[in-house]
């Protein structure tokens, strides 16, 4: 199908027209995606939704092969949305997050201080592979708004990004306590070689929900040390998180606990065996048999 009769057809008045008009959007050549995105955000609802429909099965078509030969035309087309409407531009900005590469990383860091657009420009940076998409993150982070940090400091963390570890180290002595439970959180996941050394975010002020992630991320950085080789490190989180009320992080702690296997791991579960809560005492015992029988 050519360009004129495509765009003709994806205005007009008929919705199966329109909508043989977008399923065919992937053999269209992408120079119709400026005009595309004008259409998006046209007033009549049919016209809107089937330029945007357009938009992600051309996406799509170019998806699964990096070099598809319409990739790069198609990428440059959505960066080039950058002034259409609001809601075309969150729309492009969720589909380059499938198809974008690091060439594009600048264009879409742009927007990153935008109040409309910032979380769906982390969302698209943090799909994108390799450190610049990270790293355009990181070299924002100090202008970002302090509401919108954790998101930030969130994306270190799942990208587990080393060069992230001052900024967060810094986050989770913040007063801020939303502040200091993503910074900890990210450290929690990176897994800097001193995670045993870490401080732990103050618990005044705190939410139940907060002084739960500060717990879990406790246990993935014991988990993680173990998991290194430093098992006196593990075996001193681990028995911190054993001292709690709460049974289903004394339970997280045992298993912990008894995958170290030493004679300092199976004197702090010992006790346990006998404990007066049954789900722990359960976990106890189990954790014990595993232990004796390895």
């Amino acid at each position: 199908m050519d360009t004129q009769t495509f765009l003709i057809n994806m205005q007009s008045n008929d919705a199966d027209v329109r909508f043989n008009a977008w399923r065919a959007a992937g053999e269209v050549d992408p120079v119709v995606v400026g005009e595309l995105g004008k259409l998006a955000a046209s007033s009549t609802p049919g016209i809107a939704r089937a330029a945007r429909e357009a938009l992600t099965t051309m996406t799509h078509s170019v998806g699964k092969d990096v070099k598809a030969p319409k990739r790069e035309a198609v990428v440059s087309g959505l960066l080039n949305l950058n002034n259409a409407a609001l809601p075309v531009r969150i729309h492009a900005l969720r589909l380059l997050s499938n198809i974008a590469g690091e060439d594009a990383v600048g264009a879409i860091a742009k927007d990153i201080h935008n109040p409309d657009l910032r979380e769906e420009v982390v969302y698209c940076l943090e799909r994108i592979p390799g450190d610049a998409s990270v790293e355009a993150l990181l070299q924002a982070y100090p202008k970002a708004k302090d509401d919108f940090k954790p998101r930030l400091l969130a994306t270190f963390g799942h990208r587990r990004y080393a060069k992230a570890v001052e900024v967060c180290t810094k986050a989770s002595k913040s007063s801020d306590g939303a502040l200091a439970v993503a910074g900890f959180k990210a450290l929690a996941r990176i897994g800097p070689s001193m995670s045993s050394a870490l401080s732990l975010p103050a618990a005044e002020g705190l939410t139940e929900t907060q002084k739960t992630d500060v717990v879990d991320s406790r246990l993935r950085i014991a988990d993680a040390q173990a998991k290194a080789g430093n098992k006196a490190a593990a075996l001193n989180m681990y028995k911190a998180i054993l001292e709690r009320t709460e049974e289903h992080f004394q339970c997280a702690a045992i298993v912990g606990i008894a995958k170290l296997g030493s004679a300092d791991a199976a004197a702090l579960i010992l006790p346990q065996i006998k404990n007066a809560n049954r789900n722990v005492r359960i976990t106890a015992q189990n954790a014990w048999k595993g232990m004796a029988s390895a």
